[in-house]
């Protein structure tokens, strides 16, 4: 048989194989197909199985990106699926590697450590990402998943940093006294924070507010979050103090219902960056060393109401989740509370100093 013949023989081999893929229903890109094909009759060609790979992964991101879309996802996690999925491809095409297999997915990471020197938390949720995604498309069109022998990096717990009253108050001071006191600069930014400690909303509820959101007028003010976390939404509360405080800015600004409640100096939405300004500018001028950031305010809020109530329940209902066991990771303990802690331990175990007499009650006997 001759050369040309030969050629002949394995095209329609190949063709043959990606009309059966077809008719089985088996949309996987062309190159896939044929890589898999070459693969079962033992012919490696890496350079077609790493362009059927980058090829597969490009493709189907954006199925994957509307599916998140879809379910409702935050646009913090669209945002980090997307960017791990680019730098990945980016990272596959640099090196010419494929990253449907195990070691190619090891040396991703380490240069991944060794490009950005992640957190520990930004590392596993990379991890997490990626393995999520390369999972579902293994599923989806029957290639290896590469994460199949991996173990994720372990957690890193999340203690962050959270404010005593003392701190928080010199926060306040320096937001109601700042350096360059544009009109309306103050004002809006001691209310922020004053809302953010006492309802404990995270960054993206804040921003979300409308006035028509705002029950303001009633004996039990509370402001409704529409879409939080997992995009449920909830009735929180809201001191006395502060739902004063907000019926006298309504009253001045006189707003329409689909207004923002917090507003940037031009008078659009609070942006983002805006809303981390605020509370950095204040941190910085107060002098506390802490990293604070909005969601620190979140956590201080949870502490404080763990310490005055000590009911989890009570905090887990108050910052929005469904799972009580989350309260864990913000209900930090104070340093005054273990030492409360172990007195009563001691009272309780009867412990007392020696030559002391037994409390009533008690038989004095070891």
């Amino acid at each position: 048989m001759t050369a040309l013949a030969v050629d002949r023989a394995a095209l329609a081999t190949l063709e043959a194989a990606l009309d059966d893929a077809r008719e089985r229903g088996d949309e996987r890109p062309a190159l896939v197909v044929v890589a898999a094909t070459l693969g079962a009759l033992g012919v490696a060609l890496p350079a077609v199985e790493r362009v059927a790979a980058a090829e597969l992964i490009a493709q189907r991101r954006n199925e994957w990106l509307r599916r998140l879309q879809s379910g409702r996802r935050s646009d913090s996690t669209h945002t980090a699926y997307r960017v791990a999925i680019d730098d990945l491809i980016a990272w596959s095409e640099r090196e010419q590697r494929t990253t449907l297999d195990e070691q190619a997915v090891v040396d991703y990471f380490h240069d991944y450590r060794q490009r950005t020197r992640p957190a520990p938390a930004t590392y596993h949720r990379r991890f997490v990402l990626l393995r999520r995604y390369l999972r579902w498309l293994a599923q989806r069109d029957r290639v290896p998943d590469p994460f199949l022998g991996l173990e994720a990096p372990p957690k890193p717990s999340q203690q962050n940093d959270w404010l005593t009253p003392p701190e928080f108050e010199r926060m306040l001071w320096s937001a109601a006294n700042p350096i360059r006191n544009k009109p309306g600069l103050a004002s809006r930014d001691r209310l922020v924070l004053l809302t953010l400690v006492t309802t404990g909303l995270r960054r993206s509820e804040l921003i979300a507010l409308d006035w028509r959101d705002m029950d303001l007028d009633g004996q039990h003010a509370s402001l409704l979050v529409r879409h939080g976390k997992g995009d449920r939404s909830r009735r929180q509360p809201l001191p006395r103090a502060l739902a004063e405080e907000l019926r006298r800015e309504r009253a001045m600004r006189d707003p329409r219902p689909a207004d923002p409640v917090f507003c940037g100096l031009e008078g659009g939405r609070l942006r983002a960056k805006v809303l981390a300004a605020i509370v950095s500018r204040a941190t910085r001028r107060a002098g506390i060393n802490k990293h604070v950031t909005v969601h620190t305010l979140r956590h201080t809020a949870a502490t404080w109401l763990r310490q005055g109530s000590a009911d989890a329940r009570l905090v887990a209902e108050y910052l929005g989740h469904a799972d009580m066991s989350t309260v864990a990771r913000y209900a930090h303990v104070g340093n005054d509370e273990l030492h409360g802690a172990v007195e009563q331990l001691a009272q309780r175990a009867g412990y007392r100093t020696p030559g002391s007499p037994p409390s009533r009650g008690s038989h004095g006997r070891m």
